[in-house]
């Protein structure tokens, strides 16, 4: 009977409550980065020319990334905005009062917590991705600001067994200044060292001009060659994401570096890190929920309520704290990069499950 009144109108209550909770609030927090963000941006979209216009595009180029930091605690707030609600009404001491563990809430409430979940799965590798690809290429088209000098420190990857290094790359990514590539054996030794003053993308191939190779195992042989293949897998739009200035990188893009198809700019443990969070990461949802527990038995008088909400609303935002400093452990490559993804997530989901016994404990 009781997993029947969860299935039913309860359950979609409950579902409803807090889908609509959490939907506002991921609407609100999304529109307060968005704004922090275009404070930081508006005036180098404006100085390139672009006007009212401009910002409206680079605003819904960059909604799905904000939307993705915004999530996890939107599913906080969701969660407690919705228990609070429940507490308030007196609708949970109703549903005690009829016999039905809290733990039972909780199970009508979990497909929320997974299609959270599922949400922020499709916009980490696939939407997230393809935006940020969007806005590299669109912000890579503009005119350069008047009032901003051009970067001349040289862009650093790695490609086909090859560290390379580029002073310039060109909005199209098809044409690369200064170029230096370092070539090493299966052991890590080098190779020998290319210095081109270009490299060119034309026909599927790259092409180095006024190349000069030094072969570090013969004793410093230098070869010049006014026109030089380069055989690579580097595409130009590798060229353009690399060349962004905070480069997105997914867990499936993780893998492709790892696998050599595509270039990266950081080490394997980072690359190994971001994979495993690509996992651990849409689980936020379903420990946010059992974090936000307490506020289910919070009582209005005496302000025991506020009380319960501030613990609930610290205990999610030291989870998130401690899940972001020890993901930057696993990608410096002082911890393994499954422990550094999964130990927050499963203590603080530990730390729910306790609060939830013993709720129904009382």
């Amino acid at each position: 009977m009781r997993l029947f009144l969860i299935g039913s109108s309860l359950g979609r209550y409950l579902r409803g409550l807090l889908a609509m909770r959490s939907f506002a609030v991921l609407c609100g927090l999304g529109g307060l980065f968005q704004v922090l963000d275009l404070l930081e941006t508006s005036t180098e979209i404006l100085s390139r020319g672009q006007g009212f216009t401009g910002i409206l595009h680079y605003t819904a180029l960059r909604s799905p990334s904000v939307l993705l930091q915004a999530l996890p605690l939107a599913a906080l707030l969701g969660a407690i905005f919705s228990f609070s609600t429940l507490s308030r009404q007196n609708e949970i001491c109703a549903m005690r009062a009829a016999g039905l563990p809290f733990r039972r809430v909780l199970l009508a409430l979990l497909p929320i917590a997974i299609a959270i979940g599922l949400v922020h799965g499709a916009l980490a590798e696939i939407i997230v991705p393809k935006a940020q690809k969007a806005l590299t290429a669109w912000w890579a088209s503009l005119p350069p600001s008047a009032d901003k000098d051009p970067d001349t420190e040289l862009l650093w990857f790695r490609t086909g067994g090859a560290v390379v290094g580029v002073a310039t790359v060109l909005p199209d990514g098809k044409r690369l200044d200064q170029v230096r590539i370092y070539r090493r054996d299966e052991l890590g030794n080098l190779v020998d060292r290319t210095v081109a003053a270009r490299a060119e993308y034309a026909a599927g191939q790259w092409t180095l001009f006024d190349a000069v190779t030094t072969d570090l195992r013969a004793g410093q042989r230098d070869l010049s060659q006014p026109v030089q293949p380069w055989a690579t897998p580097l595409k130009p739009a590798d060229l353009m994401r690399l060349s962004a200035s905070e480069p997105y990188v997914s867990g499936v893009l993780a893998a492709q570096v790892l696998a050599g198809s595509q270039a990266g700019t950081k080490t394997d443990s980072f690359y190994r890190t971001r994979i495993a969070r690509a996992y651990s990461d849409p689980l936020a949802a379903l420990v946010m929920l059992l974090l936000a527990t307490p506020v289910a038995i919070a009582l209005t008088r005496g302000g025991a309520g506020g009380v319960q909400v501030l613990g609930a609303l610290a205990t999610g935002l030291v989870f998130l704290l401690v899940n972001g400093l020890l993901s930057a452990l696993g990608e410096a490559g002082t911890l393994a990069p499954r422990l550094a993804a999964w130990i927050a997530p499963a203590l603080f989901a530990a730390i729910g499950l306790v609060f939830v016994f013993r709720l129904d404990r009382h």
